[in-house]
């Protein structure tokens, strides 16, 4: 796959593309493989790409918020198919957070090569601490239920909704939606 615009454009097109078409890249883990397989290991400059965007208002010439993109459009793939994907808006949001500001090592850089000459003897992977099991069980979708097919998304103007969570959250209160995510939670343990 080759896309005009650049390897930006290819590498966020075959990220989801695969998280659409293959029900392995919707679980946790297997989402963490496609973002170090098609992101970190690729080459994505997240420095480049992120390095002061979320809290700046100097802008850079090569910032671009294509990983900001695509947890966008994972985010409207959990709201059209709220079964198929294991995690949800909790770890996209740890996600988006970590490739902006992290202390961990995983989106430091602008490749793999930047990458191991000093970071990851110095830093700890964003990964080992997601899947510790008190914090894994955070990021899980308690409604989960395993899809094998397809998962299309609509892409008509109706069917595609400001990602709240992400862009008000400083502004609205989340105690509603956390004790409903709770209570979810509670439902399904009882069952």
């Amino acid at each position: 796959v080759h896309g005009a615009e650049g390897t930006d454009t290819t590498l966020l097109v075959t990220a989801l593309a695969q998280v659409i078409l293959d029900p392995s890249c919707r679980t946790l883990v297997g989402f963490q493989g496609l973002l170090e397989r098609e992101w970190i290991q690729a080459g994505h400059p997240f420095h480049l790409r992120c390095s002061r965007s979320a809290y700046s208002h100097a802008r850079l010439k090569q910032e671009a918020p294509l990983f900001l993109l695509f947890l966008d459009c994972v985010w409207q793939l959990s709201r059209q198919f709220p079964f198929s994907l294991e995690f949800g808006e909790r770890l996209l949001l740890t996600l988006f957070d970590n490739a902006y500001a992290s202390s961990y090592g995983t989106f430091l850089c602008n490749n793999e090569k930047e990458r191991r000459v000093g970071v990851k003897e110095s830093t700890h992977s964003l990964w080992a601490w997601l899947n510790e099991p008190g914090e894994k069980k955070k990021y899980l979708n308690p409604l989960y239920s395993y899809n094998a097919l397809v998962i299309w998304p609509s892409v008509e103007p109706q069917s595609i909704q400001l990602w709240q969570g992400l862009f008000f959250r400083w502004i609205r209160s989340s105690q509603h939606l956390d004790e409903a995510w709770a209570e979810i939670q509670r439902l399904v343990e009882d069952n």
